[in-house]
């Protein structure tokens, strides 16, 4: 599964989403950033890693975790494609865009064609 179609299904599902650097000014509505977190190699399947950082406004921590939840249930529409493979990250303020955040990794496991006759 590609970045790009991470990036459709949860568009899909309702949510803002950006890449890197897109997102500009303070956190005023919920938001992803979709980051590819490059992959590894074992036994020539290769595991594509993507991180989505998730940003709530600060005055609205208490909704939070309902994000985070609602999130993770659009992502299981992927599996078995793509499996949640860390636990939440913690949260955290993000003054410069007064938001909480948090990351979940998520891996997306295909054939390498690296090493390959």
């Amino acid at each position: 599964m590609t970045w790009e179609e991470i990036f459709l299904h949860l568009t899909g599902g309702g949510f803002d989403v950006y890449s890197m650097g897109q997102h500009e000014g303070k956190c005023t509505n919920p938001y992803i950033v979709l980051k590819s977190e490059g992959s590894r190699l074992e036994h020539s399947v290769e595991g594509q890693r993507y991180k989505l950082l998730l940003y709530y406004p600060a005055a609205r921590y208490s909704q939070f975790a309902g994000y985070i939840d609602a999130v993770q249930g659009c992502m299981n529409g992927l599996y078995p494609h793509v499996k949640l493979v860390d636990d939440q990250q913690p949260h955290y303020l993000d003054d410069d865009v007064e938001a909480y955040t948090a990351g979940l990794y998520y891996q997306s496991p295909r054939v390498s064609k690296v090493n390959r006759l």
